[in-house]
This record gives C-alpha cells, sequence and structure tokens, in this order.
C-alpha cells in the first residue's frame, strides 16, 4: 500500500497518559492498515522515551506490523506537531500520507475506505480527503472496553442520536489529513510559524483547499467562527467542514478519547497567538478568491448542540483547578 501514517508523538510528565494510548491506537492502526508504513516521530523526557519503544516493540512482534521510530531529539518549545510531522515526512518512503493524532481511533469503514481513495489521490495529487472527529466525553471514553470496531461504530450511533454524555462535540475540520506527499511538499508543507497549539492544521487545509478547488470560497471565509453545532460554523471552519461531511455520513471517522488538559500550559497559552496568525495567512491566501455563497445540507443532528450533564463533584473539580491555575480565567469565566 502506498501510504504512510505519520505519527507525532511528545510525551512529558504532564502528557505521560500517552503512554497508555500508544497500544489502543497503534493496535487500531496497524490492523486496520496493516500494510502501510506507520512512522513515529518520537519526542519527549528520556524515561517515557525508553518506556514507548518498549511499547512500540511489543505492538510490532504481536501483530507483526511495519512500525518505524525516529528520535526526533528537537522539538519546539511549547510543542508544535506541525513541525514533528514535517519531520517524520522526510523519513517517509510512501508517496501519499495520511497524518494521525496518537489520541484517535479510526472507524471500520475509514479503514476500508482508505485504499481506494490513497488510488485515487495517486492519480489526482492535488486532491485530498481529511475526515470528521467524534471528541468522545469523559464518561463515554472510560466507557470503553475493547476498543473495537463494534464499540467505535456504537459511538457515531449515539452520537448521531445525540445520546447524553456520548460526545463533547463533533469536530468537522481535523488534522487526520490524506494528500500527496510529493503534492504536501510542493505547497509548503506545514506552516512552521505556528509554534504550539492550534492553527497549523487549519492553515495546511486552505492550502490544500485552494490547490483543490472543490469548493467554492465565501465572502467571510478568513473568519474564524467556531460552533459546537456544526451547522453554525462560518467562514474558514465551515468550508473545511464540508470535506468531511460525506465521511460522517458513511461513517469514515475518528473518535477522539478524552483526557485532561493542562490550564495555562505553554502549548495551550500559544493559542491566542497561533489563532491571529491563523486568520492573517488565510486571509493573505484568499483575499483574492472567486466568492460565492455555499448552502450545505447538513444533517439534523449537525444543527443541534451534544447533550452533556456532568456531575456535581466533576463540575466543582474543574472549577477549583481553574481558579488555583488561572485565576484571571476563572473571574473571566464567572462574570
Amino acid at each position: 500500500m502506498d501510504l504512510s501514517v505519520i505519527y507525532p508523538v511528545h510525551i512529558t510528565f504532564a502528557t505521560r497518559y500517552i503512554l497508555k494510548r500508544l497500544e489502543t491506537c497503534l493496535t487500531n492502526t496497524t490492523q486496520g492498515l496493516p500494510q502501510a508504513e506507520h512512522v513515529i516521530a518520537l519526542s519527549g523526557k528520556p524515561r517515557y522515551i525508553k518506556q514507548a519503544k518498549h511499547i512500540i516493540a511489543d505492538i510490532q512482534t504481536r501483530l507483526q506490523t511495519n512500525i518505524e521510530v525516529v528520535d526526533y531529539h528537537t522539538p519546539s518549545t511549547p510543542y508544535s506537531p506541525g513541525i514533528a510531522r514535517n519531520f517524520a515526512v522526510e523519513h517517509c518512503t510512501k508517496g501519499q500520507l495520511l497524518f494521525w493524532d496518537i489520541d484517535l481511533l479510526g472507524s471500520e469503514q475509514l479503514f476500508k475506505g482508505l485504499p481506494e481513495q490513497v488510488k485515487n489521490i495517486s492519480n489526482q495529487t492535488n486532491h485530498f480527503e481529511m475526515y470528521p472527529c467524534l471528541y468522545l466525553c469523559q464518561q463515554y471514553t472510560k466507557s470503553l472496553t475493547n476498543y473495537s470496531y463494534q464499540e467505535i461504530e456504537q459511538a457515531w450511533v449515539d452520537a448521531t442520536q445525540l445520546k447524553t454524555n456520548s460526545i463533547e462535540h463533533f469536530a468537522m475540520a481535523t488534522s487526520t489529513i490524506l494528500c500527496n506527499k510529493q503534492h504536501f511538499l510542493d505547497i509548503g508543507a506545514f506552516d512552521e510559524d505556528f509554534i504550539g497549539h492550534m492553527g497549523e492544521d487549519l492553515e495546511l487545509l486552505n492550502r490544500l483547499s485552494i490547490a483543490y478547488g472543490k469548493y467554492p470560497f465565501e465572502k467571510d471565509h478568513a473568519e474564524d467562527w467556531p460552533s459546537k453545532i456544526p451547522a453554525e460554523l462560518k467562514g474558514f471552519r465551515k468550508h473545511f467542514a464540508l470535506y468531511g461531511l460525506d465521511h460522517l455520513s458513511d461513517k469514515r471517522f475518528t473518535c477522539h478519547l478524552n483526557h485532561s488538559t493542562r490550564i495555562g500550559s505553554l502549548y495551550k497559552k500559544s493559542n491566542t497567538q497561533n489563532r491571529g496568525l491563523l486568520i492573517n495567512k488565510v486571509q493573505q491566501q484568499t483575499s483574492r478568491m472567486q466568492q460565492s455563497k455555499v448552502a450545505p445540507d447538513w444533517p439534523e443532528y449537525l444543527q443541534k448542540p451534544p447533550s452533556i450533564k456532568k456531575g456535581y463533584f466533576e463540575v466543582a473539580f474543574r472549577k477549583l483547578r481553574k481558579l488555583f491555575k488561572n485565576p484571571s480565567l476563572f473571574l473571566s469565566d464567572a462574570f
């Protein structure tokens, strides 16, 4: 299979939960794509890197799969997944690329559809695919027992039926991107101006969308208008969501396993700066594009917010954590 699957993996004390996710994720992807090349750009604290390599070696022995671990010795501070992905691409030997995160599980239909999509992109190198994601809530993530295709599909059923405490939201624009390697390099790969969290994947999607030209660009394209209700998305987020609609309807999606996020970390603090950078770059890239209106046919489950009911103790814990770690954010949320 002419495909390299790329994983940026950075493990520190704060993200040591990744060690438990490695086996879950890699078992899912290597069984789903046994003929693909799997490339991990691995960085972080030496003790965690050593543990990760043992876990990966055990998976290779058990599943007889092709996983290449590339030591990424010079990650940025804060960590930048886009730069790590660029590093991994340098070590890929296949013609098409699939970018994947270690918190994701792919559906059976996603993996079944990939061989044909890989073939199509090898023939039309400016085309790309982007797969939507179900962000599972904490309770639902804990309820999973074996991470099987059946459980993953059940998550889709529960999410599309808006079952309470199934997902936090549908992510319709994601970094799970399938594209041609040479085309990816020709348009500039991931922009390394993005340091830390947020923006590098959306900016790449913008350049890929311009080169593909599948959907027209609307007048408000350069606006960043996020929403947990996909039908209310505007600007470039709405545009990118169009690429995921058919995949979601046909059950080609990923599930994001819930994990805690450190409030006030450098990785998260880069969010605001990167958002401004993203908007400026999107404006520059699309200011002269032909504009027209797009009216997607949103299914009903993308027109309503997910239903989440958190317990009193969970709510209290989150508020106390925010108060101690980021008092200004706590006060801004309170008033």
